[in-house]
């Protein structure tokens, strides 16, 4: 019950870079061969009766773990995030081909570290640091050692080599805190802390009842569109989100020197967190005793300190809505989105509103009228509607088009083909300053620091993004 060996290639299969972990692993021939009859949403495959085959794709280049079958899923998976975790942090992303044959040896020094017998040893950046120097290092002292040797290189480090002998500071020691990398220094010292929320809605047709409300209601537009041709109303009445939910994760970055104590306190306000997730320096005692309070050491640079899940939150600064039906041929469709005014807020960046649509059905897209954007068809079955730049608060636009249908397609009981309309619209956006959740940070200390200067004052800074990402309106 162990991983069997690493495989790094490039998206065409050419293996790039191997660690054997056992006497006769399965070769990268034998992956390739489960790979090409697997589906591209398949993560786990089956080699063998006893192997499973864990994959995943990152920067153009594949990472293949092979597994004995009783290991335990989780652990590969999370290993291979891990490791390409440690990867961006010694080469910087993004990943390529040059970069795995430059510092083959350190990646092979890094894995003598991240596994110790078939399983994840050390696996945080900053402990690695301390235990693999950020120079290819090995190099100069094997220089005639051929690439593909690995099993020969894997015997050698792993023996009385071990990785900090190769070090240019063969005295210095692990840290005390695993996470944490020994004797930090910073010169200007910093603490940041960046709150993100990725929300994700699904909003019903507006039934019947719902369209002739808004008809007796009558309309609010506080930025009329200045095109008569176009529906500039923005509904009073909406159907309720199926779903409504935001993943969130909050960031600390530290510049500090020495082994500082922080307390970070969140307010969730009426809120649950579903399923929260933290990283291991985070004291999990003291958040139990008052939920929302973080307290923590954390690793040098950058580290998610929590991850959760709220449900049932606001649909967000932007609406959006789907109608059918229109002109004089019944035969139009309009798109409308517009911009609430939050506090706060006096925009939104990367707007963009996806039209989708039966491709099999639908040759084309025509008459497109947009009072403000871009409408373009980038993909089959998929026209994206743009709008660079920033998009203010109070905003509202309107796009209106026609579907060419197929001439394949059977006529219906009465001899026509019946009109093709968008399935659904989806809309994303980033938007700096708010959290759709209300969560905010109450407060951002230093409670104590060895080794940081009692005079020293860090500078701390907070922001929030919330970042619209499947918002699925239905027609």
């Amino acid at each position: 019950m162990s991983i069997l060996a690493v495989y790094i290639t490039d998206i065409n299969g050419q293996q790039l870079f191997e660690y054997p972990l056992s006497d006769s692993p399965p070769t990268n021939k034998m992956l390739q061969v489960a790979l090409r009859d697997a589906s591209a949403d398949d993560i786990v495959l089956r080699v063998s009766s006893d192997e499973l085959l864990f994959h995943r794709r990152q920067d153009s280049l594949d990472f293949l773990i092979p597994c004995s079958s009783s290991m335990p899923a989780l652990v590969p998976l999370e290993f291979i995030s891990h490791l390409i975790k440690v990867l961006h942090d010694y080469f910087q992303p993004p990943l390529s081909r040059p970069k795995i044959e430059k510092n083959y040896s350190t990646i092979m020094m890094l894995l003598n570290e991240m596994i110790e017998d078939g399983y994840p040893f050390v696996t945080e950046e900053n402990a690695l640091r301390d235990l693999v120097p950020f120079t290819d290092g090995l190099s100069k002292y094997l220089p005639t050692l051929p690439k593909g040797a690995a099993s020969s290189l894997k015997s050698i480090t792993s023996s009385g080599l071990s990785s900090k002998s190769f070090s240019s500071d063969s005295s210095s020691m692990r840290s005390n805190v695993p996470w944490r990398r020994s004797n930090v220094k910073h010169n200007n010292n910093e603490l940041y802390v960046d709150i993100q929320e990725t929300l994700s809605v699904i909003i019903p047709a507006v039934s019947p009842m719902r369209q002739l409300l808004n008809s007796v209601n009558g309309t609010s537009n506080p930025v009329p569109t200045a095109s008569a041709f176009y529906t500039p109303a923005v509904p009073q009445v909406l159907a309720e989100p199926i779903v409504a939910i935001a993943h969130g994760s909050v960031f600390a970055t530290t510049k500090l020197s020495g082994v500082p104590d922080i307390q970070l306190i969140l307010s969730f306000g009426n809120r649950v967190l579903e399923g929260p997730a933290f990283h291991p320096c985070v004291r999990l005692a003291r958040w139990r005793e008052r939920p929302g309070t973080l307290s923590f050491v954390p690793p040098d640079g950058k580290c998610c300190l929590l991850q959760y899940t709220i449900s049932g939150v606001e649909s967000g600064p932007i609406g959006g809505d789907l109608k059918t039906g229109l002109g004089p041929m019944k035969d139009e469709f309009e798109v409308r989105v517009w911009s609430r005014v939050p506090r706060n807020v006096k925009f939104v960046e990367n707007l963009r509103v996806e039209v989708v649509f039966d491709s099999e059905r639908v040759q084309n897209v025509k008459g497109t009228r947009a009072s403000s954007g871009e409408f373009n068809i980038e993909q089959k079955g998929v026209g994206v509607w743009r709008f660079p730049g920033k998009t203010p608060m109070g905003w509202n636009a309107s796009l209106r088009g026609t579907m060419v249908v197929s001439e394949d397609l059977e006529a219906g009981p009465d001899g026509t083909v019946p009109q093709e309309f968008p399935k659904y619209i989806k809309i994303s956006y980033d938007c700096q300053g708010m959290l759709v959740s209300g969560t905010k940070v109450e407060s951002l200390r230093v409670v104590s620091g060895k080794g940081l200067d009692d005079r020293a004052k860090p500078y701390k800074g907070v922001k929030y993004l919330t970042h619209g990402k499947d918002i699925i309106i239905r027609g």
